[in-house]
């Protein structure tokens, strides 16, 4: 597994990954605190949350189409760029107040909607071992998901704590530029998706009306194309439909996960904190196994027994408090779903890369990712309505049920059909 980390493109791909997701969640750390210190407004947090939200509705599927455009590593230097500059005004916030944070996420939003993509859709072409050696890679990607998630919030807190948002900031700032000159570093001929005979026979219109016009369909017209074949391929309709239960779920875990522990596992801050650890923990441990073990099998098997395994865990994980409100077995539980959990990230990731022409991976990609947002802010809507009323054990039950239900969906939808790449 570490053998891949040692392959030029794919290492240099993994340690910038690394090192602006650290920077991120940073600013993860400080931004709401201070966001929260100023306004002491709950609801001014959650404004966060949707600032972020909205551009991954709006924009996730149609920025695909960019990605299956243009070059893809020249694109993730770009955006790290930008993203850092986009983060200075956060510096004028004591000047111009807190509406800044939110232009500064909203911003930054709509930029990250082409970096994951363009990363998603790259990987594969930076490979040695081309597709046999997805599932180790995108084990490898969430397992440096894991370290910042560690790493980042223990500089975050640190750094808040001497220097304030300004401090915050300028770290996360700098992690993009040198996450940019990472990918600068990457050698390959292989940047630009693939493209069809009819796209490379394209012939540009004289008039600059047209080409306006022209532009307009060709942008259109290249974006349905991707929906339809999300809609056409079984493989990857199963996947959306697995992202639409599951993420329904994520939003409203991540609602309820602190009235969960506060409220049904009776813990405090600390406990909170080693509950979050041991999260990051168990992605660590998971990440690792499936890195080992997990190209030995067939990625949409993987994704079919470890969405069943991970929901079943859950369900016991978010119950159990029921009956016995002690932390110590939720540690363990955190520990033990990160195997699972891993295997499903890398079987999800892999199958949409496996799956898709390199020519719409991209778009995709961004499919599923605007679906998947829509999802979480419906869960986390609903979290927030339904938690007035409703327990919280009880809700959280949907969360668990949500994937093992959508394993045996998945399974349904595909299990007449070969788990083979359609190009």
């Amino acid at each position: 597994m570490l053998g891949l980390l040692r392959q030029r493109n794919f290492g240099l791909l993994w340690l910038a990954g690394l090192i602006s997701m650290t920077g991120d969640w940073v600013l993860m750390v400080g931004l709401p605190v201070e966001v929260y210190r100023r306004t002491g407004s709950t609801l001014a947090t959650a404004g966060m949350m949707l600032a972020w939200l909205v551009p991954a509705i709006a924009l996730g599927s149609i920025a695909g189409v960019f990605v299956d455009r243009w070059d893809r590593r020249r694109l993730m230097i770009v955006v790290n760029l930008l993203l850092a500059a986009t983060l200075l005004p956060l510096l004028a916030v004591d000047l111009a107040g807190i509406w800044v944070a939110y232009v500064v996420l909203l911003v930054a939003s709509c930029l990250e909607q082409l970096f994951e993509p363009a990363e998603v859709a790259l990987l594969p072409n930076l490979l040695e071992g081309g597709q046999d050696q997805l599932v180790t890679a995108n084990a490898l990607s969430g397992m440096n998901r894991q370290l910042a998630r560690i790493i980042g919030p223990t500089i975050g807190g640190i750094t808040v704590a001497a220097g304030g948002l300004a401090a915050v900031t300028v770290v996360d700032a700098v992690s993009f530029v040198l996450a940019a000159g990472l990918v600068l570093a990457i050698r390959t001929t292989r940047g630009r998706a693939e493209q069809s005979a009819a796209a490379a026979a394209a012939v540009p219109h004289d008039t600059l009306e047209h080409e306006a016009a022209t532009a307009w369909s060709r942008l259109r017209s290249e974006w349905r194309e991707g929906l339809r074949i999300i809609a056409a391929h079984p493989i990857l309709r199963a996947l959306l439909a697995f992202v639409v239960i599951t993420r329904v779920g994520e939003g409203l875990t991540g609602t309820l996960f602190v009235p969960w522990a506060t409220d049904a596992l009776h813990t405090d801050a600390t406990g909170y904190g080693w509950l979050l650890s041991t999260q990051a923990i168990g992605g660590l441990v998971g990440a690792a196994v499936i890195g080992r073990f997990g190209s030995r099998i067939d990625p949409l098997r993987l994704l079919i027994g470890s969405a069943v395994a991970f929901g079943l865990i859950d369900l016991v994980l978010f119950t159990y408090p029921a009956f016995y409100p002690v932390l110590g077995p939720a540690l363990v539980f955190m520990v033990i779903v990160g195997v699972p959990g891993a295997a499903m990230g890398a079987a999800f990731t892999t199958l949409q890369q496996a799956n898709a022409e390199d020519r719409v991976r991209g778009r995709v990609v961004g499919g599923m990712m605007a679906v998947g947002a829509v999802g979480s802010l419906v869960g986390a809507i609903g979290a927030g309505v339904l938690g007035e009323v409703v327990p919280v054990i009880p809700l959280l039950i949907v969360q668990g049920s949500g994937y093992a239900i959508a394993g045996v969906v998945v399974w349904r939808l595909t299990w007449r059909r070969p788990a083979a790449p359609s190009g």
